[in-house]
């Protein structure tokens, strides 16, 4: 009796242990090489990756005001995510630039 409610108790954690290893599985993947590229800002290493986000975000915003003032912003078709695929692309673009292309 105790070894069937035992074994139940097991796979009733089954999933969650299930999702905790595929977890850990992903994050070994998350830097290929010993250390990743990473920027000293006011004494503090932050991932390159991070500076090239707020790059993009903010490229982004430059641009969303050049097309406010050119009235072409009312025309975009869905705006939230024009805006996201220039902050999108823009952060790419600044990672390519930097970095001289894709992370290996």
């Amino acid at each position: 009796m105790q070894l069937a409610s035992m074994n139940r108790a097991l796979w009733a954690r089954a999933p969650k242990m299930g999702l905790a290893l595929f977890l850990a599985c992903l994050l070994t993947a998350c830097s290929s090489t010993p250390s990743a590229p990473s920027l000293a800002i006011f004494g503090s290493y932050f991932p390159a990756w991070i500076v090239c986000a707020v790059l993009g975000v903010i490229v982004a915003v430059v641009i969303r005001q050049v097309l406010i003032i050119v009235d072409i912003d009312g025309y975009l078709p869905v705006p939230l995510l024009v805006y996201l695929a220039m902050a999108i692309a823009s952060g790419i673009g600044f990672w390519f630039l930097w970095f001289g292309g894709i992370p290996q």
